[in-house]
């Protein structure tokens, strides 16, 4: 097993000098810069969003997870609705934070 694993990381460190030997050092403008239809990028770059659209998209995401494991549990042993359990009170307390700190009330600030 060791051997195995010294093997990997030699691989890994002969891969590793490999790629910086190889490599081309030199920095050009035009592979770092965005590139739009041959025209050059202008304007602003990221386009600025509100942070409670990203904050229900989170949420969104965990809740819909929520469910989606529930639908297992239905089929399962103790042991793995405990560990549902567990996961449920996590977020419902990730949640309860949230609501605490007034992330989930939409206004304009």
């Amino acid at each position: 097993m060791f051997s195995v694993s010294l093997m990997s990381l030699v691989f890994v460190i002969i891969f590793y000098i490999c790629s910086l030997v190889l490599s081309n050092s030199e920095k050009e403008y035009d592979k770092s810069s965005s590139f739009e239809c041959g025209f050059n990028g202008g304007g602003k770059v990221h386009v600025c969003y509100s942070i409670h659209f990203f904050i229900m998209m989170i949420m969104f995401i965990f809740f819909d997870l929520e469910v989606v494991m529930f639908l297992s549990v239905v089929v399962s042993n103790f042991y793995s609705v405990f560990s549902y359990m567990v996961l449920l009170i996590f977020i419902l307390l990730s949640f309860y934070v949230e609501w605490w700190y007034g992330k989930l009330i939409w206004s304009v600030y």
